[in-house]
């Protein structure tokens, strides 16, 4: 019987509800909380992770994610460490090219080579090692931390160099079956490369997810959210990315013309209004990001994406009624899942 996995990443718009909403998470029976690491637009990431540290017993956590543009490796090395030790070793660690975070700097998103770099740096001054990194020496002298570190990938290079430098991956290709199994493929080769194999990597798959009393009114709810990735998708190339070429032009319009101040926003956000007036880009984001309608709809479009090779799903979570979804979600569609993990 497959075993699935879930998160959350909670997009932090209210700080003093924040502590509620962790524990929540943690006593619904989810298995990982991503924190935004975006300055301009949400608190502060590692003030989220106090708070998570210290008002949950069980859930790991950690930035999801954070990039190699907006804070220098000792300074990522030594927040994501203390949190580490204050959670009791719970502290995970995600990195990608900076999407929201680098416009907001005023910086280009990090290329493959420099995220691979940064990575290897932090892991190293974690583990209390001298490293050289952009041509100085640097070493840390804290307690030796063993952090997890995460890289959120959805293009082939990307996702090669996951497969063969990272501890797991935070998939931002999509969850229908044809995208995963080509997904799988290039994390495969990778990981290949210097020995490894699929089994030695964490995978989770990054979408958005919905109880609702349809599948149509669910992709509805998910605009926002659907837009960003697409817009993820697109800020080196949207080449390699399996988007249709009939949907391509659409695709590089909403690149284009996406609006980074109202990212993740939802109700009647200039970035939904753009997604709806692209109606083939629409019904393809929606089919290939969203998890959702019913508790049926969802379990079985679960169990489709769990025969495909994917089977943890980490679910951003930006609407205004979190917690309804989160109770709702746990109650209805991970009780039906892992029946033994809830109690049930």
């Amino acid at each position: 019987m497959t075993k699935f996995g879930f998160g959350v990443s909670l997009v932090c718009d209210d700080l003093e509800a924040f502590p509620g909403w962790v524990r929540t998470v943690d006593e619904c029976g989810f298995d990982v909380i991503g924190l935004t690491d975006s300055p301009a637009l949400y608190p502060e990431t590692y003030v989220t992770g106090v708070i998570a540290a210290q008002n949950t017993s069980r859930v790991r956590f950690g930035p999801r994610v954070t990039n190699p543009l907006t804070r220098h490796p000792i300074v990522a090395a030594q927040a994501i460490g203390s949190l580490d030790v204050l959670s009791g070793g719970r502290a995970l660690f995600g990195i990608g090219a900076g999407d929201s975070a680098a416009h907001t700097a005023a910086a280009r998103p990090a290329k493959v080579a420099d995220i691979e770099e940064y990575l290897l740096t932090v892991r190293g001054l974690l583990r209390g090692e001298p490293v050289t990194y952009r041509g100085s020496e640097l070493r840390m002298f804290s307690e030796p931390r063993n952090v997890p570190i995460y890289v959120a990938a959805a293009g082939p290079k990307m996702l090669r160099m996951a497969g063969r430098v990272a501890d797991g991956v935070i998939i931002g290709s999509g969850v229908i079956p044809e995208v995963i199994e080509h997904t799988l493929g290039f994390i495969r080769e990778g990981a290949e490369s210097v020995g490894r194999s699929l089994s030695d990597l964490d995978l989770w798959w990054l979408c958005g997810a919905r109880v609702a009393d349809s599948r149509a009114e669910a992709e509805e709810q998910m605009l926002s959210l659907s837009a960003a990735l697409i817009n993820a998708h697109g800020q080196i190339t949207l080449g390699g990315k399996l988007i249709p070429t009939d949907v391509l032009e659409e695709a590089q319009y909403l690149v284009d013309h996406y609006d980074f101040d109202a990212h993740i926003k939802h109700g009647t956000a200039p970035n939904v209004e753009l997604l709806r007036s692209l109606p083939k880009l629409r019904e393809h984001a929606s089919r290939r990001y969203v998890v959702g309608g019913t508790p049926d709809e969802c379990v079985e479009q679960l169990k489709t994406a769990a025969e495909a090779g994917a089977n943890q799903f980490w679910w951003t979570v930006s609407f205004p009624d979190k917690m309804e979804f989160v109770k709702k979600f746990s109650s209805e569609v991970i009780s039906r899942l892992n029946p033994v993990a809830t109690g049930s």
